[in-house]
This record gives structure tokens, C-alpha cells and sequence, in this order.
């Protein structure tokens, strides 16, 4: 079960190479090999969540706007999803990132203007497809994004309309410390309202900024899951509320070392997070940067960071019983788990 992944990040690198060559757009790369360099930050000395985040603006070049690209990424997101082994898997995506301009669908007859509600149809359809392909459930959270406050009000409302039709939570995405938060800001103000209309949230906190970060996305934005989290450690009464309150943090060691949001796997908060019993899963976050899956995080915690089965184990029930899922449709992703892993 995974519940942190990006749809803009796993992309297939193959995929954005091949479409940004028939559509005549100029990557800072020339191949496949090349841009999973780029992504993965192999080649920088100083790893920073912004620079992280420096080619998504091309990834977007290549979908936004293009039915038929979008439709076809969504089946491929499954489909490698399924290869990873992940069960279900809830992926979170921006979609008033990927809307078309007029004058982008006048040059391309074969593609209307996409609307952010379009955009968000076809990837859903794309999704509830792909599931049903590969035997695999893929649910969806709306992202918002910290540098587009005036996008905040709008993505709640787009998680009311569509939350009985695979969107499933909200979430808010982007780097802190370039744009912090501000009490009543718009940002909290959205997600006081998804609160108010029982929308479930998580929020990208302690990755980079500062353990205040967590502070607020707990205090501020009603979080029911923090993605990362790794800065809690810094604060041992903060830490010790997320422990007894059951907050669930969603990590993803490989990212962690390709944003700087950690220096190194040696002392990893997500060590400490795992050895004290808090409620967290493991999950990838943007594949075509860190490289890997789902399964390959687990390889991770077991083969490099020493952790047995039961850990792993404990990663996937706590992902389900943490999931954004509806009552009914949790309990039946655990008693999934549970024939499968031969508890019945």
C-alpha cells in the first residue's frame, strides 16, 4: 500500500523524452539516461528540494493540456504500480497545472481546451481503468501548491465535486521555506474548510524549512497525515504528540536524500520514527527522481537498513489503516491484506 506518490514525478523518463521529441519540445537533456541524471540530482553537490523541483516545469510542458498524453501516463502510472506489487496506492497530482491555454488547443485540433475539472475526468478515468487492467485500486488526492494561493479555495471545492468519484483527500505541495505560511492565510483558510466538509488531509511538512512547518500543518491545516516529517525530530514534545496522537507519517527515505532534506541514511529520523512504534508506511514519492518504487523501498529498509518482515508488515497495514479510503472500502483493502498475507 502506498499512499505518497506524485503523478508528475512518475512519469516514465522514456515517456517525457519520447513525447517532448514528436511534440518539438527542447528538454536540457538529450536522452533517457541523461534525464534521469538530471531528476535524480546525481550530479549536484548541494541536494536542496528546490532544485529537486527544477525540471518538473518541463515534465509539465510535454502532458499539459493533451488528452490522449494524460489518458496514457495514468495507464502507465498503474501499470508500474502494479509491477511494484502495490495493492492500492492513493497518488496525488496538480491539475491546474496540467490545463491547456486557447491558444495551445487552436494549434492542436485534436484536443479541446482542458478545464481543470476535464483534466481531473480524464485522469480518473485513466486511474479507474488502469485499476481495473491491472488488478490493482488507485485513488487520487488534489494537490494544492504553495506558490498559487489563489488555487486554494478552488482545489477544495474540485475535492467536493469529485469525492465520491476516486478523489479521496487533499494535499498542499511545494517548498516552505521559499513560501511560508501565515495564520488565516489562504492555505489555511482552504483547508479549514476541507475540515469543515470532512475532506481528509495530508500535508508536505519537515521536509525542508523547519519543524515549525509540522507544527503548523498539525495545528493550523488539521493534518491527518504528514508527508516526510523528518524535522520532528528536532522538537521532542512536538514528537511526542504525533506518537500519542497517532499522526501518520508518510516517508520516502530515497527522496529524502535526493531533496537534502536528510544528508545521509546513517541516524535517519525514519529510524527512530520505525523503532519507537510511530504510525508511519514507507512509500517512493517521485520515481523518476529517486529512481525506484514502492518495492524498492521496501528492498531498502530491509536489505540496507537491517529491519525484518515484521516491519514491512507493519508499513503496509499501518498505509491501510491509514489510508483516505472510505469505511467500507478500508475494511475490505484489510481483509485483502490480511488473506494475503495469511492472517485468515
Amino acid at each position: 500500500v502506498e499512499l505518497h506518490t506524485h503523478f508528475d514525478g512518475a512519469l516514465r523518463a522514456e515517456t517525457i523524452v519520447e513525447l517532448a521529441r514528436s511534440k518539438g519540445i527542447e528538454l536540457p537533456v538529450d536522452n533517457v539516461r541523461q534525464l534521469k541524471e538530471a531528476t535524480s540530482c546525481v550530479n549536484e553537490e548541494e541536494k536542496s528540494l528546490e532544485k529537486f523541483l527544477q525540471l518538473f516545469p518541463y515534465f509539465y510542458k510535454v502532458i499539459k493540456g493533451d488528452r490522449k498524453v494524460l489518458r496514457r501516463c495514468a495507464l502507465e502510472f498503474c501499470e508500474d504500480q502494479a509491477k511494484q506489487g502495490a495493492l492500492y496506492t492513493e497518488v496525488r497530482f496538480l491539475s491546474q497545472l496540467m490545463t491547456s491555454e486557447k491558444s495551445e488547443a487552436e494549434a492542436d485540433p485534436e484536443n479541446d481546451c482542458l478545464t481543470d475539472d476535464q483534466v481531473i475526468q480524464v485522469l480518473l478515468d485513466g486511474f479507474a481503468e488502469g485499476s481495473r487492467r491491472y488488478g490493482i485500486n488507485v485513488k487520487s488526492l488534489l494537490t494544492c501548491y504553495r506558490p498559487l494561493p489563489e488555487l486554494a479555495a478552488q482545489t477544495v471545492e474540485l475535492c467536493k465535486k469529485y469525492r465520491t468519484k476516486g478523489i479521496v483527500g487533499l494535499d498542499i505541495a511545494g517548498d516552505p521555506k521559499t513560501y511560508p505560511h501565515e495564520p488565516n492565510d489562504e492555505f489555511v483558510k482552504a483547508f479549514q474548510e476541507a475540515k469543515r466538509l470532512g475532506i481528509h488531509r495530508t500535508i508536505h511538512a519537515g521536509e525542508s524549512g523547519s519543524v515549525e512547518d509540522v507544527r503548523q500543518a498539525i495545528e493550523w491545516f488539521y493534518a491527518d497525515r504528514i508527508g516526510h516529517g523528518y524535522f520532528l525530530v528536532h522538537d521532542e514534545e512536538l514528537y511526542d504528540k504525533v506518537k500519542k496522537d497517532r499522526i501518520h507519517l508518510e516517508l520516502c527515505p530515497t527522496s529524502s536524500l535526493t531533496t537534502g532534506a536528510v544528508p545521509s541514511f546513517k541516524n535517519h529520523p525514519a529510524k527512530r520514527f520505525i523503532n519507537d512504534g510511530l504510525n508511519f508506511s514507507i512509500s517512493s514519492d517521485d520515481p523518476i527522481c529517486c529512481n525506484c518504487g514502492i518495492n524498492d523501498e521496501y528492498k531498502l529498509i530491509y536489505n540496507e537498513w537491517g529491519y525484518d518482515y515484521s516491519v514491512l508488515t507493519k508499513s503496509t497495514f499501518n498505509a491501510a489503516h491509514s489510508s483516505f479510503l472510505p469505511e467500507e472500502e478500508k475494511k475490505q483493502l484489510i481483509e485483502q491484506l490480511e488473506i494475503i498475507y495469511g492472517m485468515k
